[in-house]
């Protein structure tokens, strides 16, 4: 069973089961998927293989909310995506609260299936992750947090201070690897990731921060000065011996903020003729913490493949 945190001075705290909980003033942005495909793909700039999404009321983290399918076809194609652009997005500290469930039947499979939260300069309506570029600092910023190599979870980040990796090319940097509280990805269970980004002021600043919990358990904290590790190309090795980490200077110029969520089902393995799937549910975008949905128990969850 899927296993939470304390909710307390969480904003979902005031709203059981997410009831009513986009119209608090601290959120911003609110994805529910309970009014239909149609509406719900109105609402997003770019939307990839919208045929291979469904909805689903059964197998759901709570009782009363509705999931997302996202499906692929191999030899078709490698899943789709929502991408939504704000305009004229936010700055400063911002919140991204949603749940996934990935199925037993994607291992070894896996390429990216999470939700992105980053921003381009200029604001654009369709991604353009510019994988293995380094740099970008003017131009771009992208968070997420996935099963990298699974079963452990861990970031994906470009930023334009990321290290580069092998060949000196720059993919997605991960941060939780050593982390006393790192968690791994329960197959076929739905989990709750909230992310938290603060953004540096002024540009030149490395006062950065990224938090990250999982299920309502705090997974990392990066910020100036903490925690202590080490760069090992592209992987930062939490390790109290080591270094305190410098802040992230996300972006350097202040026109960069966070102005785009990408829910993605990237699987670019699938043989032709299988399939595979993701669910997303309950998204929330706020200035506050959110935490788990409020009131969830053990038998409002269901843990179907």
């Amino acid at each position: 069973m899927l296993t939470t945190g304390s909710t307390a001075g969480s904003l979902a705290e005031k709203y059981p089961g997410d009831i009513g909980i986009e119209q608090d003033r601290d959120v911003l942005f609110t994805e529910k998927f309970s009014d239909g495909l149609a509406n719900i793909q109105a609402r997003y700039n770019d939307v990839l293989n919208g045929e291979g999404m469904r909805l689903d009321t059964v197998d759901v983290p709570a009782k009363g909310v509705v999931a997302l399918v996202m499906t692929n076809q191999g030899g078709e194609n490698d899943g789709g995506h929502l991408y939504k652009r704000f305009d004229p997005g936010f700055d400063s500290v911002i919140y991204v609260r949603y749940y996934v469930k990935y199925p037993s039947s994607s291992k070894g499979y896996i390429h990216h299936e999470s939700v992105w939260i980053g921003g381009y300069q200029p604001a654009l309506p369709y991604p353009k992750p510019a994988a293995g570029t380094c740099g970008m600092g003017d131009t771009r910023i992208a968070i997420g947090y996935e099963p990298v190599n699974a079963p452990n979870m861990d970031t994906y980040l470009y930023w334009g201070d990321m290290r580069a990796g092998a060949r000196g090319k720059c993919y997605g940097n991960d941060m939780v690897n050593g982390s006393p509280r790192a968690r791994q990805l329960i197959w076929d269970t739905w989990m709750c990731v909230e992310l938290m980004i603060k953004l540096n002021h002024p540009a030149t600043a490395y006062n950065g921060e990224l938090k990250i919990w999982q299920d309502g358990i705090e997974v990392g904290h990066w910020g100036p000065g903490f925690p202590n590790g080490y760069w090992d190309m592209d992987s930062w090795l939490n390790d109290e011996a080591g270094q305190p980490f410098d802040g992230f200077r996300w972006r350097t110029t202040e026109q960069l903020n966070i102005n785009y969520l990408w829910i993605q089902f990237y699987d670019d393995t699938t043989p032709p003729g299988g399939s595979h799937h993701i669910k997303f549910s309950n998204l929330v975008v706020a200035r506050k913490y959110i935490g788990p949905i409020h009131g969830i128990s053990a038998d409002s969850l269901h843990d179907l493949p």
